[in-house]
């Protein structure tokens, strides 16, 4: 069943539009998210209310164990979450160990189990600069490495990789989504902060596309 996908479904924006451009494309979608020991799981609620409304197979894989040898980041440990852009060197404190490779894995033995020929995940130029793990060479690696490591081969696709944020947003205001659908804060409250890294740049695209976020933030922010 080569024409299914795994799609590693965050939540967030950037999976959420790769989630809507392969069930676009009439693939078969198979959304797979993970319990990983993150600060909250807004962006979780998120994919399962999403993939629900769209009839979409999902499923929340609980790999909170990983947290017990992989500590350190301000994602899953008590460290206070930096506030700025990507670009600067603090916002390494959000590099979660291992962790694509081990979601990878995963969903590379998932896509084996239903038959679907390649796993999808939502790295884009935009990370290159702090995630080792988000970088062309390292979706490469792990893409001869899925093809071989089972009697079925399985492809490893980071569509996205050539896009940064704004262009993601785009093709997703193209295809009429609504983002208030997703969940990118790093904080997990009521309002979506602002300030961490990933509102930063989920703002700037927002205003690189001329269109106002959907989601509300905190007053200052």
């Amino acid at each position: 069943m080569t024409d299914s996908v795994v799609v590693i479904y965050s939540g967030g924006m950037d999976s959420f539009t790769l989630l809507h451009r392969a069930k676009a494309r009439g693939l078969e979608v198979h959304a797979l998210s993970f319990n990983y020991g993150q600060r909250h799981v807004r962006e979780l609620e998120a994919a399962r209310s999403v993939c629900q409304a769209e009839g979409i197979s999902h499923k929340v894989i609980d790999i909170r164990a990983m947290s017990e040898v992989m500590s350190g980041s301000s994602l899953t440990s008590d460290i206070d979450v930096p506030e700025g852009h990507y670009e600067e060197d603090n916002m390494k404190s959000t590099v979660v160990p291992n962790r694509n490779m081990i979601l990878l894995s995963l969903a590379t033995g998932y896509a084996v189990t239903l038959g679907a020929g390649s796993v999808w995940y939502g790295a884009h130029g935009g990370d290159h600069a702090i995630y080792p793990d988000c970088r062309p060479e390292f979706v490469q690696k792990m893409d001869a490495v899925c093809r071989v490591a089972n009697y079925q081969p399985v492809a490893i696709e980071a569509p996205f990789m050539a896009m940064d944020k704004g262009q993601i947003l785009a093709e997703g205001l193209k295809l009429g989504l609504d983002y208030g659908q997703t969940w990118t804060c790093y904080n997990g409250r009521d309002k979506a902060c602002g300030r961490c890294g990933s509102c930063v740049e989920r703002l700037e695209a927002f205003a690189d596309n001329g269109v106002t976020d959907p989601l509300d933030y905190e007053s200052g922010a």
